[in-house]
This record gives C-alpha cells, structure tokens and sequence, in this order.
C-alpha cells in the first residue's frame, strides 16, 4: 500500500469517527431536550392540580392543605425522578378525582344512596320512638280520661315527633359542603311517614304479645 493510499484510509477512519461524535452528541442533545421537555410539562401539570385543590378547598369552605416544605430526595437519575414524579401526579390526580366525588356527597355515608341512607335516619328515630311508646304503655294507665288523652297523645306524637327529627337530622347530615343550595334534598318523606307510624303497631304488638 502506497503512502497516498495509506493517507486515504486514515482520512476516511477521522471521518467515521467524527460522524460518531456528531451522531452521539446529537443523541445526547435531543435526551436532554425530551427530559427538559417532559419535566416543564410535569411542572405544568403540578401546578395545575395545586390550582384545582385550592379552588375545591375554597368552593368546600375549608382551609387549603399545606404544602410539603422540604421536596423528597432524589434518586440522582433524571429518568427515575421523572417517572416517580409522574407516578405521584397520577397517584395525586385520582385523589383529587376522589375529593370532588366526596364534596359533591353528603357528609354521612357519602358511597351511599339518599333512600338507603334517609331509612337509616328514620329507622334510628323509629326505634328510639318504640321504646317511648313501650316505656308509656307499659307505665301510663289509662284509667280516666285525662290518662286515655295523654296515652293517646304520647303513641301518636311519638312517630310525628320522630319523623320530625328524622326530616332535621336529612337536612344537616345530607346536605353536601358543594353543591345548589337551592336543590331539595332527597329527604324521602314517604318513606319517613311509613317507618315513623309504623311504630304504633309495633308497640302495640309488643305490648300484648
């Protein structure tokens, strides 16, 4: 091989390994522009979401969470920051998903529907109403008039007086920390009216039995 022949193949090494560098730093140049990329639009999506928990503290009436002073340590590998980050605003996102589901409910067994849940106010009242009507049959005596009038009064004014509380208790334990105002409330009165009077002829059953 002559010495031009020689000067050409070392050319064409310098130029292989020249187009690697460039290849190499170009790969480079765009790694760091996708993390660049992504964290801004990470930094976006925080930003968005402290936004909207603020905003549902404040339709919620209640003080915004405070914020975490000190950041977590990192893993000292941007890519592993990067997906724990975004693990975390997945994570954060679902919860805040779940808070304005929750707010939007009422306070007393929110998962609960306002039938199944309005029965089991009037239901408490009912019984409490049974005892009273119990505890009245069973120690009133009904030998006059005045006693027949307030026997009466008691086993009747006893299911109204527990409907009455169960219609005040719907209207606080019901009422969602977001929502109109101006909407009724499912307060289920029939319902309320059936388990109520009902008592009667439970107290009466227990009485005579």
């Amino acid at each position: 091989m002559s010495a031009f022949d020689d000067y050409l193949a070392q050319l064409r090494r310098l130029d292989e390994t020249r187009r690697s560098a460039a290849e190499a730093a170009a790969r480079t140049a765009s790694a760091a522009e996708s993390l660049g990329q992504r964290t801004a639009r990470l930094a976006d999506q925080a930003a968005a979401q402290r936004t909207a928990v603020d905003d549902l503290a404040r339709a919620a009436r209640i003080a915004p969470p405070q914020r975490v002073p000190n950041p977590p340590p990192l893993h000292g590998d941007p890519t592993a920051d990067l997906d724990a980050a975004e693990a975390d605003l997945r994570t954060a996102g679902a919860e805040l998903e779940e808070a304005r589901y929750l707010a939007h409910r009422a306070p007393l067994l929110p998962r609960w529907r306002a039938d199944e849940r309005n029965g089991l106010i009037y239901g408490l009242f009912a019984l409490l109403c049974v005892v009273v009507q119990l505890l009245v049959l069973r120690n009133l005596r009904a030998e006059d008039t005045f006693g027949i009038v307030l026997l009466a009064a008691v086993l009747i004014g006893a299911p109204l007086g527990a409907f009455g509380l169960g219609w005040l208790t719907i209207g606080v334990a019901a009422r969602p920390r977001i929502g109109d105002e101006e909407k009724r409330l499912e307060r289920n009165y029939r319902l309320g009216l059936v388990v109520c009077a009902s008592t009667l002829v439970v107290a009466c059953l227990g009485f005579f039995s």
